[in-house]
């Protein structure tokens, strides 16, 4: 098959590595793929052979490089057997091009579409969100759906859209996302690690009310927050660093120097953060977020705790870093579950949908 996926930018961001990630392998299967991008909007490194194709023209804003990029997209659309958009902006552009070019055209949800933009961090025009939440309302009424969690399969039809053809979850790499070999698991000073996002909804401030409630007398740590963003640290009152990693290898590498990794948000769709951090061999402490329900059990290799609530957070992360066994038992099962989360297994079945949803497009 002829791939083209469309997408916002190739940022470290879960979408976008989830959609590089997929493209690799789906060309070790002997597919073709397409990734077209705004003009400007690439950071990440590809495999070879993906063919990344940045359209419209270069401009430094985020905001105006999504309408300039999707009428390149339209100029710059190669020849393909299947269009996949992601984000609602993306999705309708790719059945526009799938209406025209006669094939099918695949809306791939990542997250609750529809309420992306609620929080104004992005979009600070009240026209704008409304605008937007029109143009997803009508995204998610697209015939061919996919979603990356059951979770968000629930968003999806929660808000009038059509029922998911397929779940299709994210997944990690285990030759860059893997366990540290002479990691110690008694060491007097916990390295907690945490993606530091400034959208509310990603809980950060939570996470830093936990940590400040900390017995550090009994639970000596460092946060270590992963982020690209300039963030206000200054009501913490505990050790922490912060790190902007630049490719996968330093990510993991990061995910590896610690000892359990925090996952603050109120929502997502999937988490694939703390899937990777199980992968390097890390205790899981989780809000119930939604997607990580998909990979994470409480009690059996998580901790699960509440969204919103940093006393519960801060007693999550007491109890795994005063208990040994407890944290190494979380981490043997960690290990053992996320296996099944692997990308190789994950572009299987995406592949095989795929197969689907053109013979089903070519029935009708």
């Amino acid at each position: 098959m002829k791939i083209a996926y469309l997408l916002p930018n190739l940022h470290i961001t879960g979408g976008a590595r989830s959609a590089v990630e997929l493209g690799g392998r789906m060309m070790k299967r002997g597919h073709e793929f397409n990734i077209l991008i705004p003009s400007g909007r690439k950071k990440l490194n590809v495999a070879e052979g993906i063919n990344v194709i940045e359209c419209g023209w270069k401009v430094s804003s985020p905001l105006l490089a999504v309408p300039t990029g999707l009428l390149g997209m339209l100029q710059k659309m190669p020849p393909a057997d299947i269009v996949i958009g992601s984000m609602p902006t993306h999705s309708l552009t790719a059945k526009f091009i799938g209406n025209r070019m006669g094939i099918p055209a695949v809306n791939y949800v990542l997250g609750n579409d529809v309420h992306f933009f609620d929080d104004n961090n992005f979009l600070k025009s009240s026209f704008l969100v409304y605008l937007y939440k029109l143009i997803a309302k009508f995204a998610i009424k697209s015939k061919y759906m996919i979603t990356n969690s059951h979770q968000t399969a629930v968003w999806l039809v929660s808000e009038g859209g059509n029922r998911p053809c397929a779940i299709v979850n994210s997944g990690y790499n285990p030759e860059l996302f893997f366990p540290s070999s002479d990691k110690r698991l008694d060491r007097q000073a916990m390295r907690l690690i945490t993606i530091g996002k400034k959208q509310p909804a990603k809980g950060f401030p939570d996470l830093i009310d936990a940590l400040n409630m900390v017995d550090q007398k009994e639970c000596q740590f460092t946060l270590v927050v992963v982020s690209q963003d300039n963030l206000d640290m200054s009501s913490a009152k505990f050790n922490f660093q912060i790190e902007k990693p630049q490719s996968d290898v330093e990510l993991a590498n990061l995910y590896r120097s610690g000892d359990i990794y925090i996952n603050s948000s109120w929502s997502e769709g999937f988490g694939l953060p703390s899937l990777e951090a199980q992968a390097c061999g890390l205790a899981i402490v989780s809000t119930n977020c939604g997607g990580v329900r998909e990979f994470l059990k409480d009690g059996e290799n998580s901790l699960i705790v509440p969204p919103r609530e940093p006393l519960s957070l801060c007693r999550a992360i007491e109890r795994l870093i005063k208990d040994n066994k407890q944290r190494s038992s979380l981490i043997e099962a960690g290990l053992k579950s996320c296996q099944k989360f692997t990308w190789e297994v994950v572009s299987a079945k995406f592949e095989t949908i795929l197969k689907e949803i053109k013979a089903d497009f070519t029935d009708v």
